[in-house]
């Protein structure tokens, strides 16, 4: 109950707590400050690695014929203008996409299956740590001797590597879910349709983007490791073969392009990640 004694609240008091224009200004101007220091930084990360790259390049480098990064540059342009190099880094990326797709339709529905039941996580805990530590370059021999370098043994080595990030996170999002929410759920007799989107989804889908963003990484890497040492075309291919005619400037070239097309890569499942999650606490911290 309010006393009529009370002193009335003026309405510049109240507008006094809201928050100013100008400290929204100043609010934007400080984000926009922090966002060019940090693109300054980076800028400085780059030119001092470029710089030490020239120095080694020009001094012990020049040995073992390492191009310098103008050198590098020069021939990034020339090998932009030829169809070949466009056609490996699409040979690339389209092998590694049908391995992570692979990847998807058999990890993660064994994933949740797996975490749906302590028993079955039990009983195969033991295959699963086994078989995800053993590193897929060492299946790469034996996948040579049985598909030779096709791109059915590209496949397989890609979601051999690639499946385990997902099986591994879908298991642990589904023993991640609220036992309070599956009773809910029964007590309102939800579908199993309105139990998948109201309940399960919303909880294992961060699980899964992580999973996902790494399986995507793996995929990728793999795609050029089949290439270099399965003769699979693509970069990997294009790679091996500057090795053996000894052609360093072309070699860092495929190099470098392997690692912007996993920058690239990774960028963009970042901003998927922040759309399809915009409604999860550490998307919606991340925008503030």
């Amino acid at each position: 109950m309010t006393s009529l004694d009370a002193p009335a609240k003026s309405p510049e008091s109240t507008h006094s707590r809201r928050r100013a224009p100008g400290d929204v200004r100043g609010t934007t101007a400080r984000r926009d400050s922090g966002r060019a220091v940090r693109w300054a930084q980076r800028a400085a990360g780059i030119g001092g690695t470029l710089v030490l790259w020239h120095l080694y390049a020009i001094g012990p480098g020049e040995a073992v014929s390492m191009p310098t990064p103008l050198t590098v540059v020069r021939r990034i342009g020339e090998l932009a203008q030829q169809t070949s190099y466009w056609t490996s880094i699409g040979e690339t990326l389209l092998l590694a996409a049908m391995g992570l797709m692979t990847s998807i339709l058999i990890g993660v529905p064994l994933g949740l299956l797996n975490g749906t039941s302590e028993k079955v996580t039990q009983a195969t805990q033991f295959i699963v740590d086994f078989l995800r530590t053993v590193p897929p370059i060492a299946v790469v021999p034996v996948l040579l001797l049985i598909w030779g370098g096709t791109t059915t043994m590209g496949l397989i080595l890609i979601t051999f590597g690639a499946v385990w990030p997902l099986l591994v996170q879908a298991t642990y999002a589904m023993q991640q879910v609220s036992p309070q929410l599956k009773q809910v759920a029964r007590a309102f007799q939800l579908s199993p349709v309105q139990q998948l989107r109201s309940i399960y989804l919303p909880s294992v889908l961060p699980f899964l983007m992580t999973g996902f963003r790494v399986a995507s990484t793996l995929a990728l890497l793999l795609s050029v490791v089949a290439g270099f040492f399965g003769g699979v075309s693509g970069i990997g291919a294009d790679l091996y073969e500057t090795l053996e005619i000894s052609d360093p400037p072309t070699m860092f070239v495929y190099a470098i392009t392997t690692a912007f097309l996993g920058v690239l890569l990774n960028a963009l499942l970042l901003a998927l990640q922040n759309r399809v999650l915009r409604w999860h606490p550490s998307v919606r911290g991340d925008q503030r």
